[in-house]
């Protein structure tokens, strides 16, 4: 519990910080992969084709998905908003205890490695996806275990918080990006009903509810778990 707790601090700490806030950078860097991974993913479940994603300095990015409609595309845009928190709960659930952190680490670093190899196409995205599952790959090995628990959790709330950390995402209708975009909520809001502000409030709090669930159970259960009042 103590590991979280530093986790959270320092995510408190580095963002009211400003100077601190690059240190975070590639964390929300990684939950933007998360996001874009999760359209990717969408699309190959719903049997389309997932031709490539972009990574920008900005901390935006864009993953192409070629022939989703109806259905397939409330999916593609939904896993990419409600992804990035059910990869957190894994997360932060497998890389709570020291057996187990090194394990979900090495995990990441393959799963980052193997996605840019095949997905990531520009340049800035190919070097940076690179070096942080090389960071990833290299923390499994060699960080002491409290430390590789205070990363995973660190990784964990960074995307747990990924769809909350711009929330104004999920309450506008687009934006402006080589034209006007729709944004995920209104894709949804098109191939569905009700506005787009309705499904970014119900997917955001279903984030926040995947991710409280996961709290519970890494952290809380055990707790409870072990306490004197339950062991008597």
């Amino acid at each position: 519990m103590m590991a979280f707790g530093l986790a959270v601090v320092i995510s408190i700490v580095i963002g009211l910080v400003p100077y601190a806030r690059t240190i975070i950078y590639p964390f929300a860097l990684f939950a933007t992969w998360a996001h874009e991974m999760g359209h990717g993913i969408g699309g190959i479940i719903t049997g389309n084709d997932f031709v490539d994603l972009e990574l920008y300095r900005s901390l935006g990015g864009q993953a192409r998905i070629a022939g989703a409609d109806g259905i397939g595309q409330v999916v593609v845009s939904s896993l990419g908003l409600i992804g990035p928190a059910l990869l957190g709960a894994i997360v932060m659930i497998a890389g709570s205890r020291e057996r187990t952190a090194p394990y979900v680490l090495a995990a990441l670093s393959i799963v980052v490695l193997l996605s840019t190899l095949l997905w990531v196409r520009n340049m800035f995205g190919f070097i940076a996806m690179l070096a942080i599952g090389a960071v990833l790959g290299l923390a499994a090995r060699f960080a002491p275990p409290t430390g590789r628990i205070i990363l995973t959790q660190l990784l964990a709330i960074q995307l747990a918080l990924s769809a909350w950390s711009t929330r104004d995402y999920l309450f506008i209708k687009g934006f402006e990006r080589d034209g006007f975009q729709n944004s995920d909520t209104q894709n949804i809001a098109e191939e569905l009903f009700l506005p787009y502000w309705f499904w970014g409030g119900l997917l955001g709090g279903l984030s926040l509810v995947i991710i409280g669930w996961a709290f519970w159970t890494a952290w809380i259960r055990p707790l409870r778990a072990t306490s004197p009042a339950t062991a008597s």
